[in-house]
C-alpha cells in the first residue's frame, strides 16, 4: 500500500474512533472538503494533513499519526515488498471494483458527521 493510501486509511480510522473530538461547527467545512476531493491519493493525503494542522487539533493529529504509524508498520513500503502485483494482495473481492480513496474518505466523513448521527437515530 502506498504511503498516501496509508495516510488516507489512518484518517478514516481516526474519524471512526475520534470524530466526537471535532466540533460541530467544523463538520460543515470537512464535508465541503470531502465534496471537492480530487481522485489523486497524494492530493487527498495533503488535504487531510493540511486540514488537521490548520485546525490545531492536537488530539486528532496525534491519533492520526498513531494510526499512520501502526498502518505503516503492518504494511511496510519498500522497493522489494508490498508494492507490486506479485507481493501485494487486493482487499477487494474478485470481479468487484475497489472503492477509490476519494469515495472511502467521502463515506467516512459522511458516516461520522453529527448530522449522520441524527439520521441514524431517526431510522431506529
Amino acid at each position: 500500500m502506498s504511503i498516501y493510501k496509508n495516510s488516507i486509511k489512518a484518517f478514516i480510522q481516526m474519524l471512526d474512533s475520534q470524530s466526537n473530538l471535532i466540533p460541530i461547527s467544523d463538520w460543515e467545512e470537512l464535508q465541503q472538503i470531502s465534496i471537492q476531493l480530487p481522485e489523486d491519493d497524494e492530493e487527498i493525503s495533503e488535504i487531510i494533513e493540511n486540514w488537521l494542522k490548520a485546525q490545531s487539533y492536537s488530539e486528532l493529529l496525534e491519533a492520526y499519526k498513531q494510526n499512520l504509524k501502526s498502518i505503516s508498520a503492518e504494511s511496510p513500503i519498500n522497493g522489494h515488498r508490498n508494492i507490486g502485483i506479485g507481493n501485494s494482495k487486493s482487499q477487494t473481492p474478485a470481479n468487484q471494483p475497489s472503492k477509490s480513496s476519494k469515495q472511502l474518505t467521502e463515506n467516512a466523513i459522511k458516516n461520522n458527521s453529527p448530522s449522520s448521527d441524527n439520521t441514524k437515530t431517526n431510522q431506529k
